[in-house]
């Protein structure tokens, strides 16, 4: 596949994802001001967005879509870039599903978020 046509199959998922308080404008904004980051993989996408915390900086998954194989395989280098930031953890809220998928790899239910201590 083309280095385009993944980029356009990537923000197709992304905007399809979108819940509904969120909108495209939402994610285009926050992209444009640095406040979220865009993790694309082929077949995947992840939209973050960095979040101070009294503990230090948390990186949020605000958004997931894709294969399930592709948006896990996105995970290590989300993880790298988030510990070279200085997060103390990654959040992200989801289903309860996710918190099994993702419990393997040292995820687990923290409130109503699913959390990653780092």
């Amino acid at each position: 596949m083309r280095a385009e046509d993944a980029d356009r199959e990537a923000l197709a998922l992304a905007l399809k994802a979108l819940a509904a308080d969120a909108g495209p404008a939402d994610l285009a904004g926050a992209l444009r001001t640095g406040r979220a980051r865009m993790w694309i993989g082929e077949g995947a996408v992840l939209a973050t967005e960095l979040a101070q915390e009294p503990e230090g900086p948390c990186l949020h998954v605000w958004l997931a879509a894709g294969r399930l194989e592709a948006v896990l395989a996105l995970r290590p280098g989300l993880e790298a870039w988030a510990r070279g930031a200085g997060c103390a953890r990654i959040t992200l809220d989801g289903r309860k599903g996710w918190a099994r998928v993702l419990a393997p790899f040292g995820y687990q239910r923290a409130g109503h978020e699913i959390e990653r201590r780092l």
